[in-house]
């Protein structure tokens, strides 16, 4: 089984609510093998949201710093929705091991999926999202997906 996130299969669950072209690979995969969630909705947020962002975290790893409470996600109005985005992480690592996921395919730049530890993404964002800290740590394999 393999955890894609949900916008990245064209779900419009961005914060600001667009629709994402479908990567053609990922459109490939067998719908019977792809589990596909979001962690920011699945934490309670809502479609279209504010964009929000890790402050006051080591680069690398921003993810770990949050879930540590080292780290803050806020909204650009200051809003803090840390315990959202670390709900929502929780709740996809849930049902990934329930469905035996090993690798996990997440948006880039996200503070939720991030994954960019060699910091090869050109555009910025975090090195590590919540939800990317939490998969790494139960040892899945986890592949950022550049839109």
């Amino acid at each position: 089984m393999i955890l894609v996130s949900a916008c990245l299969l064209g779900q419009a669950t961005r914060y600001d609510g667009r629709v994402l072209a479908v990567p053609s690979w990922l459109a490939q995969l067998p719908s019977n093998d792809v589990l596909a969630l979001c962690p920011e909705v699945l934490g309670g947020l809502t479609v279209p949201r504010p964009p929000a962002r890790i402050v006051d975290a080591n680069p690398g790893r921003e993810g770990l710093d949050v879930l540590a409470g080292r780290a803050r996600v806020l909204t650009m109005e200051g809003l803090d929705v840390s315990a959202a985005f670390i709900a929502g992480a929780q709740a996809v690592l849930e049902r990934a091991l329930a469905a035996g996921v090993t690798r996990a395919y997440l948006k880039d730049r996200s503070p939720s999926c991030a994954h960019d530890p060699l910091g090869r993404n050109p555009r910025p964002g975090p090195a590590q999202g919540v939800l990317t800290a939490l998969l790494l740590a139960r040892g899945m394999e986890v592949v950022e997906v550049r839109v």
